[in-house]
């Protein structure tokens, strides 16, 4: 059975994030796979300390929160989904803490091989009314998919500021719901 980490970037509950990861799992469920959503908000996670200049040498300075964990839980899931608003074009600051921190352990095989081949989507509504806003954030999550040769199947965005107005948006749910099943038939591959 596929099983799904959803990284939730925003800390708003209820929120526009929240409401595209509740979607995308019910299509994962009806898939046949399971998941969970993980609020980065409610952890203990640090920003990335200073890492030195040899790969091989990194070590995670505050490894002592809540970050590895955290890690582990993502890498042992079949599809990894980054949920997360655009913020001052980029993620929020709870994902980019969390991603940044992907550093420490960037040559060990932990990471590395957790994420090769790894299912990835994104999730990331935004509050500007262009779509083209959904870029600050889905290009870098193109780009980290590709760089741990994982597969990014695909990215629901959608222009929302209002807390829970995609909750009225049936076919932006829809959408995500699809992603959801679409990761799942990907993971059985």
């Amino acid at each position: 059975m596929a099983k799904a980490v959803i990284l939730i970037g925003s800390p708003r509950k209820g929120g526009n994030t929240d409401c595209l990861a509740d979607a995308f799992l019910e299509g994962v469920r009806e898939a046949g796979g399971e998941g969970e959503k993980v609020y980065l908000d409610d952890l203990n996670l640090r920003p990335i300390a200073e890492v030195g200049d040899v790969m091989d040498e990194r070590v995670d300075l505050r490894a002592d929160d809540d970050y590895l964990p955290t890690l582990k839980q993502a890498l042992a899931a079949d599809i990894l989904v980054l949920a997360t608003p655009v913020y001052w074009q980029g993620v929020s600051a709870q994902m980019k803490a969390f991603v940044d921190r992907w550093s420490c352990y960037y040559s060990k095989p932990m990471l590395l091989e957790g994420m090769k081949g790894k299912i990835w989507a994104a999730l990331v509504p935004h509050g500007a009314p262009e779509p083209a806003h959904a870029k600050w954030v889905t290009d870098p999550i193109e780009i980290w998919a590709g760089h741990f040769q994982a597969h990014l199947v695909g990215a629901v965005t959608v222009t929302a500021s209002k807390k829970g107005a995609v909750a009225q948006m049936p076919e932006v749910l829809a959408r995500a719901k699809a992603l959801g099943q679409r990761c799942v038939e990907m993971a059985g591959m």
